[in-house]
């Protein structure tokens, strides 16, 4: 009798895929945690100021663009308002991590 090689891996794989349908198999939470720690607190901070910068920018016309360094925050970009930066540089100034925010976002016409 010749067995299939692909029949052969099929009977091996198949055990798992109810276990996968159910929902049993999760990420493991401390692998998830090293992959996390291992990102700089600069890339923390630029994540975090991306997460709450982008949403501001984009209701109000504006581009904006966070550099990280050492915890010095630069903003680049262009918007259409003085209150519009002076709003998201409020916001980067009180995410954790920041020490100084500097603006160099263009006012552009409307």
């Amino acid at each position: 009798m010749k067995i299939n090689h692909l029949g052969l891996m099929l009977l091996v794989l198949l055990p798992l895929n109810p276990v996968r349908a159910m929902g049993m198999l999760s990420i493991d939470p401390v692998a998830e945690h090293v992959a996390v720690s291992n990102i700089s607190a600069d890339e923390k901070i630029a994540w975090e100021l991306n997460e709450v910068l982008k949403p501001l920018a984009d209701g109000s016309g504006s581009v904006v663009r966070p550099q990280v360094k050492a915890g010095m925050v630069k903003l680049l970009g262009s918007s259409p308002s003085r209150d519009t930066v002076r709003h998201l540089l409020e916001v980067a100034a009180n995410v954790p991590g920041v020490r100084e925010v500097r603006s160099e976002i263009l006012i552009r016409p409307i």
